[in-house]
């Protein structure tokens, strides 16, 4: 599981999840390498050994063992709810042939990732980040891309070729009771849960603008919890797994603007093409009904447990204030900044609504 510890974040490996790793490794070993196929976001040849069946029973098998690892989210109106704006971006992504599962996982850290087959993860710790559903939408649709774009299978492929040998050793090293087939396995593990290279993300982040703009909503909404991430580590409220595994957070910003842009430049030309221009309606953000549904929301570790609450804010207040009143700690202010994706001293508009931690 995931294990805060002073701001930084372990990840421990039970059993169950070497068992996973081996399992994908025997699996995937038993087919041929050399394997090409046409990456369904570039449309060019890719190297892949893992067929689209296979890559559909590894997600199938991993699902189970990560929510037991990680933890289910008992909500079940928040499950259906993020389930809901999931399948919405589903019906307008460039894979449509298999199914797709979203699951809320009972993890404070600030982290959401997909495996093979269509399974993608979003934390309470992330949801408490978020401010609106277009943000969250931004985040689902961009896993989303990521299975669109195969980019696991892809890494398995390549991670694989790259480390037989040292498994194949360390194998022979764990029967004499050495950790070091463990290690290999946290490496492929981690690999495969976590982080894709440059590119991925960028392609993934491309979708992401598309996916939202065509499904109406405001696309640049798409970079607004990655400058609040950018924030985070910087404080006492630092979980920083998102920006770990999700590197490169400046670049891509300047990316999903100028790629929102540009949908939106596409879209009034074709009208203006068409002969039939209309005046450009503001895209869905979605404050009030995401708010709705993470009013109560875990927030914290378990052994130190808070919940979010809705907090209309009085003439006056100030982060700071809020702070002391509430958790009796007004160092705590640049907390509450964050979780409302904004800075420390930014005036509060009276009768606004934001989340306080109770």
């Amino acid at each position: 599981m995931f294990k805060k510890n002073n701001n930084h974040f372990e990840i421990k490996l039970s059993t169950h999840a070497v068992r996973i790793t081996l399992c994908l490794i025997s699996i995937l070993l038993a087919v041929p390498t050399g394997g090409c196929m046409v990456n369904p976001v570039t449309l060019e040849q890719q190297f892949n050994v893992v067929s689209e069946e296979r890559e559909i029973n590894i997600g199938r098998s991993a699902h189970p063992q990560i929510v037991k690892q990680l933890g289910y989210y008992h909500n079940q109106p928040l499950q259906n709810y993020v389930n809901r704006v999931g399948q919405k971006l589903v019906s307008v992504c460039k894979r449509r042939d298999i199914d797709y599962t979203f699951t809320v996982l009972d993890s404070d850290m600030v982290n959401a990732f997909a495996v093979p087959g269509g399974y993608v993860y979003l934390t309470r710790g992330l949801l408490a980040m978020l401010n609106n559903e277009a943000e969250m939408a931004g985040v689902l649709a961009h896993e989303i891309g990521h299975v669109v774009g195969r980019d696991s299978a892809a890494m398995m492929s390549q991670q694989l070729l790259s480390q037989f040998a040292m498994l194949a050793g360390a194998a022979g090293a764990a029967s004499g009771g050495s950790g070091d087939m463990a290690a290999a396995s946290m490496q492929l593990s981690q690999a495969i849960l976590l982080g894709f290279s440059r590119e991925c993300e960028y392609r993934a982040d491309e979708q992401s603008v598309e996916y939202l703009f065509e499904t109406g909503y405001d696309s640049i909404r798409a970079k607004d919890f990655m400058r609040t991430l950018s924030q985070l580590g910087q404080g006492p409220s630092g979980p920083r797994q998102y920006t770990m595994t999700h590197p490169f957070i400046f670049d891509r910003i300047d990316r999903i603007i100028a790629h929102s842009k540009v949908q939106h430049a596409m879209h009034d030309t074709m009208e203006q093409l068409s002969g039939t221009p209309e005046e450009a309606e503001p895209g869905f953000v979605g404050v009030d009904v995401y708010l709705s549904y993470i009013d109560g929301l875990a927030y914290g570790p378990k052994d130190d447990m808070h919940r979010l609450k809705l907090y209309t804010v009085r003439r006056g207040d100030t982060f700071s204030q809020i702070a002391r009143r509430t958790l009796g700690n007004a160092h705590r202010a640049k907390e509450l900044a964050l979780i409302n994706g904004m800075p420390e001293n930014a005036p509060l508009v009276p009768c606004a609504t934001i989340k306080i931690i109770h």
